[in-house]
């Protein structure tokens, strides 16, 4: 196969890099057709990265088992032509996947096996911050914020260098979200306005409605509720233009849970179903999970007892599936992460 792509294909990556996250249905059918055209040309660089551009687009639109099995793909053919340079994006890649399934364990493991290949290579800084943005966020679920503070703002120094804003904003996000865990909210909140204003000049649109997803978080825990509701507002309005599912369920649940706090609990019932649609649609048991127990307590507030027990139902079922599949945040080994950071 070719080491490099060919010109017209480099232009079409291109392209999709450009709509990835303003116009991401297009750029994902521009992604699949360039994908069969490099695996029907033997163009291996430009299918491996078309994977990685898909697996960006995917965690938008929702088809992540599809992402892996392109990228799993790419994997084998880096593997096979000796593209060791390439391999550790793809199993970042492969991590974010995994872990947006809430597939934990695997999740930890490509992103281990991805900080270990980078090593302290310069070329590979970016990739790396990327793997410890990642194990930061398994931290998190694990409930070890101390550490995953420690493990974001190790990726946030790491990637000042590259002056990339979009990762930049990403590790502040992910760093603001465990100190707002730690209830250290100043800091939280100084890190998501500096993280929307640099998303504003910078033409970032995810990160900016995330931004204001996680500030009307804070509200809410401080009880400013017309602040969380300008914040939910603006966050929605930016999803609204350009799509990413995961955040719009966020940021609905989070909409119906101002709504219920100010009882208006048949709006936050409507509020509540967009979610659950999304969220079912998109295979998103977690979320799902999150929105049930919601509406199972919207609907019990409305006097609405049957409802409130088969959302109930619905929810435990589904809440039985998830455990029954993965294995217990507990079994996650978290203590060989430390020396990641040496």
């Amino acid at each position: 196969m070719p080491d490099q792509p060919s010109t017209l294909r480099q232009h079409l990556l291109d392209a999709i890099h450009a709509k990835i996250f303003t116009e991401p249905v297009q750029a994902r059918a521009q992604c699949l057709t360039l994908l069969d055209e490099a695996r029907a040309a033997f163009d291996t660089i430009t299918f491996i990265r078309a994977a990685q551009q898909l697996s960006l687009i995917e965690d938008q639109l929702g088809d992540l088992p599809g992402a892996i099995t392109v990228l799993t793909e790419a994997m084998a053919y880096a593997q096979e032509f000796r593209y060791f340079q390439q391999m550790p994006a793809i199993l970042e890649q492969l991590g974010c996947c995994h872990y947006s399934l809430s597939h934990y364990p695997q999740a930890l493991q490509y992103w281990q096996q991805c900080a270990l290949l980078c090593g302290h290579q310069a070329s590979l800084n970016k990739t790396r911050a990327l793997a410890l943005i990642g194990l930061g966020r398994i931290c998190d679920v694990s409930d070890e914020n101390q550490l995953a503070v420690r493990m974001h703002q190790a990726a946030h120094d790491l990637l000042l260098a590259s002056q990339d804003p979009y990762l930049i904003t990403m590790a502040k996000i992910n760093w603001a979200v465990n100190l707002q865990k730690l209830a250290q909210f100043s800091q939280a909140r100084a890190l998501l306005e500096e993280t929307l204003h640099i998303c504003e000049q910078q033409g970032l649109p995810h990160h900016a409605a995330e931004s204001q997803y996680r500030l009307a978080q804070i509200a809410l825990a401080e009880n400013q509720l017309e602040q969380a509701q300008l914040c939910l507002e603006e966050g929605l309005l930016i999803v609204a233009t350009t799509p990413y599912h995961w955040l719009e369920v966020n940021l609905l649940g989070e909409w119906a849970e101002l709504l219920a706090k100010q009882a208006n609990y048949t709006q936050a019932m409507e509020v509540v179903k967009r979610g659950l649609q999304i969220a079912q649609e998109d295979r998103m048991p977690h979320l799902q999970v999150r929105l049930l127990r919601q509406a199972q307590r919207y609907s019990a507030a409305l006097g609405k007892k049957g409802a409130a027990e088969d959302y109930e139902h619905q929810a435990n079922f589904l809440y039985i599936q998830l455990h029954c599949d993965l294995l217990p945040k507990a079994s996650l080994e978290l203590a060989a992460l430390d020396q990641l950071l040496n």
